[in-house]
């Protein structure tokens, strides 16, 4: 029988903490299927439950990894035909694996002819845009919104979405290769990450006339970026980083008519009475690309920490893809 190996996390705290260990085989209980998983998307989730930072705190030793796109090779649910269907695995952990035992809730099924690899780092990044800019903010053709984190896998994901509703992209970054990116993605204007725009807001408001910001990555404690948005403008936060927790100034957000939002896309979806309709337009945004039109690089199951070491440093552009022995590329 074939080995199959996951990464375990045997201490909170460090990613070098997690080792590769041979996974031991589990029966399955009711409603449960077996998946083999081809492809995994690394996500800054991923580094924060490793260091015991995220809010659903699991004690070790667990499985991290949130996200995954595999074939169904083993079903407990009294249905034969679930057998090598593929499926996107989004759970809160066990996805750093070849192999995951999970309840059948926990799997979205979707056409073979979607790349694994593809479906593994697009779609919770694509559900995260798609929730944001569509159900909560209603972003509109013609109005301009600000994008933190613009280079990472969500900004990536919304940049592309907001110009195809016709909306204009001012995205900010920390570097040059992250400019050329993000203006390769569409992104009309960039803002650079230590540039004198951020650091006197006030005097740059009037030639931004920001309509919404898009916070990814919590930069809203560092930089007064809510002095950039109009009357009645509004501000999503999706994210933060190492911490950098805020609380808005209360006034701010009355004087000038703002309206603010937190978006869990997960527990949106969860909760939504929608929640098919909604899966349905984030998988037909995907399927609009293969894994060849999209910037994503693909890594070897044995290099994963080498990735979240890249995501954690944020020296990585887009989204990096983990593809196991399993992958098989599809050329279209």
């Amino acid at each position: 029988m074939l080995k199959n190996f996951h990464y375990n996390c045997n201490k909170l705290g460090n990613i070098r903490n997690l080792k590769i260990e041979q996974i031991k085989i589990k029966s399955l209980k009711k409603n449960n299927v077996r998946v083999e998983i081809q492809a995994i998307g690394i996500n800054y989730v991923d580094i924060l439950m490793i260091k015991g930072n995220y809010q659903h705190k699991t004690l070790p030793p667990f499985t991290p990894g949130i996200e995954a796109c595999g074939i169904i090779v083993e079903e407990n649910c009294n249905n034969k035909r679930l057998i090598n269907k593929k499926v996107i695995i989004n759970k809160k952990g066990g996805c750093f694996s070849e192999e995951i035992v999970l309840h059948l809730d926990e799997v979205i099924i979707i056409p073979l002819a979607i790349d694994s690899a593809l479906a593994a780092g697009a779609f919770i990044n694509t559900l995260t845009s798609y929730v944001s800019l569509c159900e909560i903010v209603k972003l509109k053709k013609n109005q301009n919104i600000l994008i933190t984190g613009a280079s990472g896998g969500v900004g990536s994901a919304s940049i592309k979405l907001a110009k195809s509703i016709g909306a204009n992209v001012i995205a900010i970054v920390s570097n040059k290769n992250k400019e050329t990116f993000v203006k390769k993605l569409g992104a009309n204007k960039t803002i650079m990450l230590n540039s004198n725009e951020l650091e006197d807001i006030s005097s740059y408001r009037k030639k931004y006339q920001i309509d919404i910001i898009l916070d990814i990555n919590g930069l809203i404690k560092t930089k007064k970026i809510l002095s950039f948005l109009k009357w009645n403008g509004k501000y999503i936060i999706v994210g933060f980083m190492d911490k950098n927790y805020y609380n808005l100034p209360a006034q701010h957000i009355l004087i000038k008519g703002l309206s603010v939002f937190g978006v869990r896309a997960g527990e949106y979806l969860k909760k939504n009475i929608n929640k098919k309709e909604i899966i349905y337009k984030v998988l037909k945004i995907i399927k609009k690309n293969t894994i060849n039109s999209i910037d994503y690089k693909l890594v070897d199951f044995r290099d994963l920490k080498k990735s979240l070491d890249n995501l954690k440093n944020r020296s990585s552009l887009g989204k990096n893809i983990v593809i196991t022995k399993f992958y098989k590329k599809i050329y279209k």
